[in-house]
């Protein structure tokens, strides 16, 4: 893959080159991104994530070494697939909820919490920018899991 096609990739398409916020832009990009799996239904759209991460490590550690930064602002498809995978969680997906993941989703990818932290702190490169995201995404899932259920039994 050449220099141009990683960058576009890592990217997120271009959406990482958008003036100001590209974590909020490659957030709004895995919104888009679930929404069009949506037909394909749970099953797909989680294999989809699982075959996307080993490439997407790739990617997202060949344009941190290429910018050479440790992780590179224009690099977004690790809030792609991080907030794809916060928005997997949700059962019913009404727009509040999404709004709910994706406020979520952003807040904890930006003050990065423990675990989120522990990511960057025991892998490096690619894998640490992508996991981190991950991270935060499985937390925003599971919280609004607890969240309707707790509605639910009230």
């Amino acid at each position: 893959m050449t220099g141009r096609m990683l960058r576009w990739a890592g990217s997120g398409l271009g959406l990482g080159f958008l003036p100001a916020a590209p974590g909020t832009w490659g957030s709004l990009g895995g919104l888009a991104l679930w929404w069009l799996t949506l037909p394909l239904g749970l099953r797909a759209q989680a294999l989809l994530l699982v075959f996307a991460a080993v490439p997407a490590s790739l990617i997202c550690g060949s344009c941190a070494r290429k910018a050479g930064e440790r992780d590179p602002s224009f690099v977004v498809l690790d809030e792609i697939l991080g907030m794809h995978l916060a928005l997997l969680f949700l059962k019913p997906s009404s727009w509040l909820w999404v709004a709910a993941a994706f406020a979520l989703f952003r807040l904890l990818d930006i003050a990065k919490p423990w675990p989120v932290n522990l990511m960057e702190r025991r892998f490096s490169n690619g894998p640490a920018i992508l996991l981190d995201d991950l991270a935060a995404g499985a937390i925003t899932g599971l919280i609004l899991v607890i969240i309707q259920y707790i509605i639910k039994i009230i």
